[in-house]
């Protein structure tokens, strides 16, 4: 198994160590996030971020740990590393010899003869983070000290000054530690040492990779003190830092260690790629992060990190990279089961989200239309029996579900069989921000990526209805397949510009011809209403005005409200991300479109995949960004590893790529 390793070269800088960062989880949806160097740059990072049963959004509760030691001459050298205002202070990093990422992350410091290992990981289902400090060489006993920062905020959010003094350490006993504030409690636990209490803030931390917000972020952090223990050569030391009072033997600790560990090597042997490159196997491992994989009724698929959100769109976009060709056939049916009872609940209409209560929110029009989408891919790998009824049977209500019209959607079927939108509601479709409230975006009426995916689901309630020998269901889809596509084209295609058009208003037929990416969905689905020579104009203009090394552009680069990079004030990065930031999911369709009428060119099909090879090396290591820049220097924005772009790229790999590895 080939590891994510990085050497000397990689942090030998602070902007080097700081732009690299790791990602541990525990499977739900809590997790550990920071840089290989240990500065935090980013309010989301902490080593302990959870969300309880009962709350909405995550906590930061530890945020990092300062790491001193003292060689055998009591010589001091601090292994931490820090941003301030004006300064990087302590400059840890420059001790940081080596970091690998797999099985977990583990970073290695050299101090002239001193070797110290830090490994970090997180027991499944645990709300609990384990560091372990190994020293692998020193000539003499060395002395560490180990100082637990506490944040207890919400993770996107600081804390100001006013708010600082409310701390207070309510229990110590033997080597654990009890902190309570802000409203949280949280607890540091060593295998051995001692405590020495000397409480101290740590004020004006700066997190110079927060993009989403307009004013700098600057953190204060709280310690009560210290632990501090002597190791000599071989030996170990744990420190758990948890949301409860948590007690574990050496023992235990090493076995949560040795399972953590053979939980990635199960990931990849079942996995259905043959993951040759060291890439595919970081992809591969990353997926990990996004799955919860608990038998009970939950969503599965999270949208990625740091917004773990459970999302309908994103689950069903990224469901055959993250389930079938990750080897997950039962998580996958899991999610499926578990989204279609929460449909058939709501008459067959599909939520866009499930809120952390458990709510259901309406949002996305095409929804429903992912899940079928994802339903047919799910039958199409593992095939078709009558313990499968029941999938077939959500598919044809919901597509009859769209037919009536959803009301809740704004949604209805004109008499030309196509899906209408009878508002600008943004969040009615994928294109979704909104300044200053107005749409980034403006669309209405058909919209050509929503009856793309229609027309998909028609054939695909008629593929399975011949399957399960209901010849006058297979009749009546069949028709109206027929139908939708002759008026997809008649009302989309655009003849002056060779391309589909984004949207059509049936009301004054005012058709947007601005070239985006949304088209390319009417090539790339398993069905498709073009012919062959429309259906190669869509790939050609997308590849010619939209294709980037990351991903599709979202608006073509010629037209004045371009912004090909997401910066300046909020506001313009909320606008950029949707006019002209590259998306690596439509990167995945653009592949699959592509290959259709090109299936010889698979050597262009790696190369369009092989600048991500670099780009897991860079940011969160192993993961894939939301986003990117449209133009240079093709910067990553959004979640660090999101679900849509990592499940795309391991489905094109899985479905398009395989075979020519």
């Amino acid at each position: 198994m080939v590891a994510m390793y990085l050497g000397k070269a990689d942090v030998n800088t602070y902007d080097k160590g700081a732009g690299r960062e790791f990602l541990v989880s525990n499977g739900r949806g809590s997790y550990g996030f920071s840089s290989v160097i240990g500065a935090n740059t980013r309010r989301e990072h902490g080593l302990l971020v959870v969300r309880a049963e009962a709350e909405t959004q995550h906590r930061v509760l530890v945020s990092k740990i300062e790491e001193t030691i003292f060689d055998g001459k009591k010589k001091k050298y601090q292994l931490s590393t820090n941003r301030y205002k004006d300064l990087v202070y302590p400059d840890g990093y420059r001790y940081v010899q080596e970091y690998q990422g797999n099985p977990f992350p583990s970073i290695l410091f050299v101090i002239h003869s001193i070797l110290l290992k830090k490994s970090i990981f997180m027991p499944q289902g645990k709300a609990c983070t384990v560091i372990k400090y190994e020293l692998l060489a020193s000539p003499e006993k060395i002395k560490l000290d180990l100082r637990p920062l506490f944040a207890h905020r919400i993770n996107s959010e600081i804390k100001t000054e006013a708010e600082k003094q409310t701390f207070s350490v309510i229990s110590q006993e033997g080597g654990s530690l009890g902190v309570q504030g802000r409203a949280c409690t949280s607890y540091c636990s060593a295998t051995s040492g001692s405590w020495v209490m000397k409480p101290l803030w740590f004020e004006n931390l700066i997190y110079e990779q927060d993009e989403r917000y307009d004013a700098q972020s600057v953190d204060n952090l709280w310690s009560p003190g210290y632990v501090t223990k002597e190791i000599a050569q071989g030996e170990t030391l744990y420190v758990v830092l948890s949301d409860g009072p948590a007690s574990f033997t050496t023992d235990e600790l090493a076995a949560m260690e040795k399972e953590a560990a053979g939980r990635f090597e199960n990931i990849l042997e079942q996995a259905n790629l043959p993951a040759l490159s060291s890439a595919e196997q970081d992809m591969i491992f990353s997926s990990y992060h996004l799955i919860d994989d608990r038998q009970n009724p939950i969503p599965q698929i999270y949208s990625g990190y740091p917004s773990v959100e459970f999302k309908a769109r994103d689950t069903f976009v990224s469901f055959p990279g993250l389930t079938l060709a990750t080897g997950r056939e039962a998580v996958a049916e899991r999610v499926l089961r578990y989204w279609l009872d929460v449909s058939k609940k709501h008459e067959w209409a599909m939520p866009g989200r499930i809120a952390p209560d458990g709510g259901c929110i309406f949002e996305g029009a095409d929804c429903g239309l992912w899940f079928i989408y994802a339903a047919d891919k799910f039958l199409t790998h593992v095939g078709t029996d009558k313990k499968q009824d029941d999938l077939w049977n959500a598919m044809k209500a919901i597509t009859d579900r769209y037919e009536a019209g959803i009301d809740e959607l704004d949604l209805s079927l004109d008499e030309n069989a196509l899906l209408k939108i009878a508002t600008s509601n943004p969040e009615r479709h994928w294109m979704n921000a909104v300044v200053d409230g107005d749409p980034v975006v403006s669309r209405r009426g058909y919209l050509v990526e929503v009856n793309a995916l229609w027309y998909n689901a028609l054939k695909c309630v008629e593929k399975y209805a011949a399957i399960f020998g209901d010849k006058k269901a297979e009749k009546k889809y069949g028709e109206l397949a027929k139908k939708c596509a002759k008026s997809f084209v008649d009302i989309f295609w655009s003849v002056n510009s060779s391309c589909l058009c984004d949207w059509v208003d049936p009301k004054t037929m005012e058709r947007d011809s601005t070239v985006r990416p949304n088209q390319i969905l009417a090539v790339s689905l398993p069905f498709t209403p073009l012919g062959d020579e429309m259906a190669q104009k869509v790939v050609k203009i997308c590849w010619d005005e939209l294709y980037t090394t990351y991903g599709l552009r979202t608006l073509d680069p010629r037209l004045d409200k371009f912004k090909g990079r997401a910066e300046g004030r909020i506001d313009q990065r909320q606008k950029a991300k949707f006019r002209g930031m590259a998306w690596p999911w439509l990167l995945g369709h653009f592949i699959t479109a592509y290959l259709r009428y090109n299936p010889a060119r698979t050597d262009l099909g790696w190369i369009f995949m092989r600048p991500f090879n670099s780009h897991i090396r860079h940011g969160c290591l192993g993961g894939v960004a939301e986003y990117f820049d449209g133009i240079m220097p093709y910067r990553p924005h959004g979640d660090v590893l999101n679900a849509m772009a990592l499940g795309e790229l391991l489905r094109v790999l899985h479905e398009n790529l395989q075979t020519s590895a």
